[in-house]
């Protein structure tokens, strides 16, 4: 959410003046003139109604729940008597309480904060920047929900990957939920991946506590931790931090990863099934660094590498065969 504070009180009261005018009649062309002109008088008149703007749009959520302030503030409606300019103002002074009672109440820094949910879709990225100045990146097929507030910062990470950059803040620790599992920052960036069977965490700088049901782990930069669904702390998957990492640059790297797993990460990019049906082909050994989004150049190169065919079958689906197979039927 944009800050309001870089402009004076005289002009902020003016924006939100403008903003009911041009929402209660939008086409009234004296109106849009008028608010026009105001615009060209002062280069900080559109930078303060951006912002306004911005802040109305981000208090939408709640503006119909109820709260005493709230309440008051929508309530009043000065008599109809009023020249036209009082009346405005008069809503402007309106208007102005509920969005700092928003601002009090709801916003990051304020008392309860309000929460928000990221998401991507398969084989989409994101990078989002939070109000503290930390970002969010989100790997394909992720959705996380945040809720900052006065007293903390925490972040669930309901499905997927995501890599954690924070910004520092002794005051409001910065904690990962990810079922039940907390990862709590301490000056960090680090990459968190729910998985099927176990919860992966991966520290590139700082220092992060892993905690899980009764227990807890330091990680510190270059070390990799996973917890399982039994409860317990396990070795993770990946070798090295930039392995772990390589979805940030649009990249799949593999050293001596096992097909099944590499074709299930290759899967989360991608609206298809791919099916492994012999499973002793499972077991073979992929090594290669392969472009995300490049499903068939991926899949063409493993059969490369291995003694497997890939088969389409479908649009949505493709099968891995024993390359042996295909002699046979050929």
């Amino acid at each position: 959410m944009t800050s309001i504070q870089s402009c004076s009180q005289a002009t902020r009261e003016q924006a939100i003046s403008w903003l009911l005018r041009l929402r209660d009649a939008p086409g009234n062309p004296q109106i849009r003139q008028e608010f026009a002109d105001w615009l060209a008088a002062d280069p900080l008149h559109g930078q303060a109604y951006q912002q306004v703007e911005a802040q109305w749009a981000w208090m939408e959520p709640f503006k119909q729940q109820a709260f005493l302030a709230r309440n008051q503030a929508l309530r009043y409606r000065p008599p109809t008597r009023k020249p036209v300019w009082l009346r405005w103002a008069s809503y402007s002074a309106a208007a102005i309480v509920l969005l700092g009672v928003g601002l009090a109440l709801f916003s990051p820094q304020g008392w309860y904060g309000f929460p928000h949910s990221y998401g991507t879709g398969k084989g989409q990225r994101q990078t989002v920047t939070l109000a503290d100045g930390s970002s969010l990146e989100l790997n394909t097929d992720t959705e996380v929900r945040v809720h900052f507030n006065r007293r903390q910062r925490h972040v669930d990470l309901v499905r997927g990957e995501a890599f954690f950059n924070v910004t520092h803040d002794a005051e409001r620790p910065f904690t990962v939920h990810v079922g039940n599992v907390s990862v709590r920052d301490i000056g960090t960036a680090f990459d968190v991946y729910k998985q099927s069977d176990r919860v992966s965490v991966a520290v590139q700088d700082g220092l992060v506590e892993m905690t899980g049901q009764g227990s807890s782990r330091e990680l510190h930069a270059g070390q990799q931790l996973a917890y399982s669904h039994d409860q317990r702390f396990v070795e993770a998957l990946q070798s090295d931090i930039a392995t772990v990492t390589a979805w940030r640059q649009g990249q799949l790297i593999f050293r001596g990863r096992p097909l099944g797993e590499a074709l299930a990460e290759i899967g989360r990019y991608h609206d298809v099934q791919i099916r492994l049906p012999d499973p002793k082909l499972a077991e073979l050994r992929v090594n290669g660094s392969f472009r995300t989004e490049q499903l068939d150049n991926m899949l063409n190169a493993v059969a490369m590498l291995l003694p497997v065919k890939v088969k389409h079958v479908g649009e949505r689906e493709i099968v891995l065969e024993a390359a042996s197979s295909r002699r046979a039927n050929d």
